[in-house]
């Protein structure tokens, strides 16, 4: 049986109010079925002999955006809280969409770009509480009359590239040629992390935590074959 039909088990269960004892991975896949197969029994009808498992389908893809090439001079963050994460940022001439530039680390030392935050400060005010033999002293933001005040970050100088590639369901991370499949996507193809097959290996792509791009495609290509073979799809 497949990762997939364990997944439609366990979630068939947990719909019907079934309250588990054990974490999802500590069950077999034959253990949900019987599980599920003694309830459906048990239904009267209400429930069908065997979950569906649904084929995942990719929805309406919107427009890329046109095609250009990167800006040699992009600073690393410099697009941070600018814009949504799922927006893109342009189209490649090889048909990668890009969400996020790859910057890669200077081979020799150069300024980092500076993101300046401007707010309203009011200052703050002491309070002071006596509690017994205690005093205990707080701020408190200030009542006075705000004025602007300016906070300066230095932004890191190197960051990951995000693509999304038409031959493939997940966004892709690459740093230094070294990819993996965005953590999220795959988590969400999945239904979650926790129902992520064992198979599946993570990795790391410079300081993002991925999903091995390898170990995805294969199990998604032999869950495909066992579904056609059961004729589900």
């Amino acid at each position: 049986m497949s990762q997939s039909q364990k997944s439609a088990y366990y979630q068939a269960l947990k719909d019907a109010g079934v309250q588990f004892t054990k974490h999802y991975r500590e069950y077999s896949t034959e253990e949900l079925a019987a599980a599920y197969t003694k309830l459906a029994q048990q239904s009267d009808g209400a429930l069908p002999p065997e979950p569906l498992v649904q084929a995942p389908r990719p929805g309406p893809q919107p427009t890329p955006p046109p095609v250009r090439q990167r800006d040699p001079n992009e600073l690393a963050g410099q697009r941070q809280n600018t814009k949504p994460d799922d927006v893109p940022l342009r189209t490649d001439e090889a048909g990668l969409v890009w969400y996020q530039e790859e910057v890669r680390k200077p081979a020799t030392p150069r300024p980092r770009g500076r993101r300046v935050l401007t707010y309203m400060e009011s200052g703050t005010e002491t309070e002071t509480v006596r509690n017994g033999e205690y005093v205990e002293s707080f701020e408190i933001a200030g009542r006075g009359v705000a004025r602007p005040a300016e906070v300066k970050i230095t932004l890191p100088n190197y960051q990951v590239g995000i693509y999304k590639d038409r031959r493939f369901p997940f966004k892709v991370v690459i740093y230094n040629e070294n990819r993996g499949f965005d953590r999220v996507d795959v988590e969400s193809y999945f239904g979650g992390a926790d129902l992520v097959p064992k198979e599946v290996k993570r990795k790391y792509v410079e300081n993002v935590l991925c999903y091995d791009m390898r170990t995805v495609i294969d199990h998604i290509n032999t869950e495909y074959r066992q579904l056609r073979l059961a004729g589900r799809i």
